[in-house]
């Protein structure tokens, strides 16, 4: 059996030669070695200099010049796992621009890389990605965050090792041999109630005018704005039961005063490079929803039109798109400030859900609200409740005497 040929991109063994000095008398020496070429040729690559060292490191610069243009973005089983996430990373942006994936989806992909899979298994070269270290990374997303954060972890380190077995630097994907995570028992449906949703939205509207000046009590102007708005982003939520980033991509001419209608057909998103973008269509490329507002809210929605005009219902103090985590995250300091530490602006979500629940409306009513599956609404928006209401008229009859 032959020796097996070199592989492409790299080299063989180094060798130097002594030449004859230059016309001033300076030494010279050669190092030289073969190189396979990314055609599969064989080329013989040489490197001149005064001794034999600077031959060689001059040699080895140019050696390593010749195998990144033989190789291009070619990666193998010693390729770290760093430089497969970029790579993954790089074509899952092309699919964003070519219009087949959510930007969105990229940017959570990036923050659970960067967050979870990096930090653990970056360093490693791919041929040392193993099931038991693939399985550690996300038993501790698990443990320390929750099953949703778990999940999407193996989905982002499956699509990594996906990318590295199309391109032969894994055999096997690690990832599909972990077992499958478990949600565990079903969570407490988080919800505001009558009560709670009245003294919130009176303490929102209080708290709001507090936050009006810096801490050396200069005025924010419109910068405070936010902190104004977050009454009327809560109201919103609570008569429409829509995401915080759907709600954000609304404008004026989304609302409709005369047949109490609002439409829901946009969704905010971060994109790397970019900034924010109004998406058309809802979250997941879900279409869109013309949702009737109770009355309570009409006033909210007017208002808010009138202000609008073509633009944002719920603008920036520049006057264009919110960001949607940077809601998230004034409407966490708000709650925590004003004793709702445990409400996020899901909460709201999850209270329309609930209370389309109590009204006994039927799951396929609560998913056509809220924009979601019936299966969606019976694991996250309907607290349990008896299977057999229609049959215990009949079974209180089984023992009684009076049917003999």
């Amino acid at each position: 059996m032959g020796r097996p040929p070199t592989p492409v991109g790299a080299y063989g063994v180094i060798t130097t030669l002594k030449l004859p000095p230059t016309k001033s008398g300076r030494p010279r020496y050669q190092a030289r070695t073969y190189f396979r070429a990314g055609d599969g040729s064989r080329r013989l690559v040489r490197r001149v200099a005064a001794t034999k060292t600077q031959a060689i490191n001059r040699l080895k610069e140019a050696l390593i010049q010749l195998s990144d243009e033989a190789t291009g973005d070619d990666i193998g089983k010693e390729t770290r796992l760093d430089v497969v996430a970029d790579l993954y990373l790089e074509e899952l942006e092309l699919e964003a621009e070519l219009g087949n994936l959510a930007p969105g989806t990229v940017n959570l992909y990036r923050r659970v890389l960067k967050n979870w899979v990096r930090p653990a298994l970056g360093r490693l070269q791919c041929h040392e990605v193993r099931v038991s270290r693939c399985d550690r990374v996300v038993k501790n997303a698990r443990v320390k965050r929750s099953y949703d954060t778990a999940k999407l972890v193996k989905a982002a380190l499956a699509g990594v090792c996906d990318y590295a077995v199309r391109h032969g630097a894994m055999d096997v994907n690690p990832v599909r041999s972990l077992r499958r995570l478990s949600r565990g028992g079903k969570k407490e449906i988080l919800a505001l109630t009558t009560s709670q949703r009245i003294d919130l939205l009176a303490k929102l509207r209080a708290y709001g005018p507090t936050r009006q000046a810096d801490s050396r009590g200069r005025s924010l102007g419109r910068r405070g704005r936010i902190w104004l708005d977050l009454p009327d982003i809560m109201e919103a939520m609570l008569s429409t039961g829509v995401r915080i980033g759907e709600l954000l991509a609304m404008f004026g001419s989304d609302v409709d005063v005369d047949a109490s209608t609002v439409a829901i057909g946009h969704h905010v998103v971060r994109v790397t490079g970019a900034g924010l973008r109004r998406e058309p269509l809802r979250k997941g490329g879900v279409d869109g929803l013309l949702l009737i507002v109770p009355e309570w809210s009409m006033a909210m929605w007017e208002r808010r039109r009138e202000a609008a005009g073509d633009g944002p219902l719920f603008a920036s103090f520049a006057g264009g798109l919110l960001d949607p985590s940077n809601v998230i995250n004034r409407i966490e300091e708000a709650m925590k400030a004003i004793g709702y530490g445990w409400v996020t602006s899901h909460v709201f979500r999850k209270t329309v859900g609930l209370v389309l629940d109590e009204a006994d409306r039927p799951s396929t009513a609560i998913a056509d609200q809220l924009g979601n599956t019936v299966a969606v609404v019976e694991r996250h928006y309907r607290k349990p409740r008896a299977s057999n209401q229609a049959n215990v008229a009949a079974l209180e009859g089984m023992l009684d005497p009076s049917g003999l």
